[in-house]
């Protein structure tokens, strides 16, 4: 049966992880190389935020609730893997296709591409610690 409580905390641990992770990339780390969108991408203060903040937080749960239906035994190994599905589709869904589509510095994509898959192998390693499975053949809808 699938645990709410745990659901629902997993999911908010991991969305107030995302806003401090993007944070710090976006805003410290890569804030010089995402300067070059600036003729393309909305200004901060026009960005709606809470939409982003939306976004996150459906993702956050998103993600977890499908670590309740691939994770067998609950282990961080299974939480990194699906953590790297989830930095693969997402990195094809979004970075690739906004190199595609705009004119992004290769290197810069890139750079998206590799802290996104720390980002949601972190996420997947939260999810293994803070949603433990108990059986070995555990299925959320049972």
């Amino acid at each position: 049966m699938m645990n709410y409580k745990r659901l629902i905390t997993t999911s908010a641990v991991i969305f107030i992880f995302a806003i401090l992770w993007n944070s710090s990339i976006h805003g410290v780390i890569l804030r010089e190389a995402n300067a070059a969108l600036t003729g393309i991408t909305r200004s901060t203060i026009d960005r709606p935020m809470g939409l982003a903040l939306l976004l996150t937080a459906g993702l956050a749960f998103l993600f977890v609730w499908s670590y309740t239906y691939v994770a067998r035994q609950g282990t961080w190994q299974e939480g990194l893997k699906h953590g790297l599905f989830f930095a693969l589709l997402a990195g094809l869904l979004v970075n690739l296709n906004q190199y595609v589509l705009y004119p992004i510095p290769p290197l810069l994509t890139l750079k998206w591409f590799f802290f996104g898959v720390v980002e949601f192998c972190a996420y997947g390693i939260l999810a293994s610690w803070l949603y433990p499975i108990r059986t070995k053949n555990h299925h959320p809808s049972q």
